[in-house]
């Protein structure tokens, strides 16, 4: 069974995305990411991918304490995105703010010495490399960086250095809306074997089927967002009246 990651995007301290088109959730959901946080775990998540938008800009540090309220919030497991790029990032993101993993891009990645002192500190299953790619092609944050470089063999370098899981983020996918990049996940599972978590681009239950086929033992997790708030699955009108019920009462999860 795949493991579903519902995803966090917060900016000023809000989150960005609430559920939508659903009479008695959208604005009335809460807005404050702890209690999202405890809402995604009333509703059975394993796992939260958190990122916060506003991190490239202020540092770690100045988002320490919404981080770390929103880890204590519940008692699953936070995957930490957005912005990290130094041991000290990695060194306040667990230490202090309790996340059991965090994200490196693949810019930071590219450093050996960083991902050594990673490892050695934190070991492996702590430090995930995100991969942005537009079919094979990695695909940088910065355009100004862009270069013709293969994702396989990019991710190929990551398992020799130590690497045990990649986020694959399909940016054409997601401009496109053409549903997950089925050929490009089996080979790189295929040639790589480190385990995968696909980011986005499920639309609906069929996708989802597709990728929970594809390589069940290394393809195992998808982080979602849109498909989530939007309430593309049936189950999740069964979660909204019963969210509903709780805000009529004046409590949360």
């Amino acid at each position: 069974m795949i493991l579903i990651i519902p995803a966090l995007h917060i900016a000023e301290g809000r989150c960005l995305r609430t559920a939508e088109d659903e009479t008695g959730a959208g604005d009335m959901y809460p807005r404050d990411p702890a209690d999202v946080a405890r809402l995604w775990r009333g509703e059975n998540a394993k796992a939260l991918h958190v990122v916060v938008e506003d991190m490239a800009r202020t540092g770690i540090a100045a988002q320490r304490e919404l981080l770390q309220r929103i880890v204590r919030s519940v008692d699953i497991p936070i995957q930490l995105a957005g912005g990290i790029s130094s041991a000290e990032d990695v060194q306040i993101a667990i230490n202090e703010i309790g996340a059991y993993r965090v994200v490196i891009g693949s810019a930071a990645a590219k450093d050996p010495a960083l991902l050594s002192t990673l490892f050695e500190h934190y070991g492996p299953r702590r430090i995930v490399i995100a991969l942005d790619v537009d079919g094979s092609q990695l695909q940088p944050h910065d355009p100004a960086q862009s270069e013709d470089e293969d994702a396989v063999d990019f991710a190929l370098q990551m398992k020799a250095r130590g690497v045990q899981r990649l986020i694959v983020t399909d940016v054409g996918t997601r401009k496109s809306l053409d549903g997950p990049p089925t050929e490009f996940l089996l080979m790189l599972a295929e040639r790589t074997n480190l385990s995968v978590t696909l980011n986005g681009s499920v639309r609906h239950y069929n996708d989802l089927k597709i990728i929970q086929d594809l390589h069940p033992r290394k393809i195992d997790s998808i982080i979602l967002d849109e498909a989530l708030y939007s309430n593309s699955f049936p189950c999740q009108k069964i979660w909204r009246k019963a969210e509903r019920e709780l805000i009529a009462q004046q409590k949360l999860i």
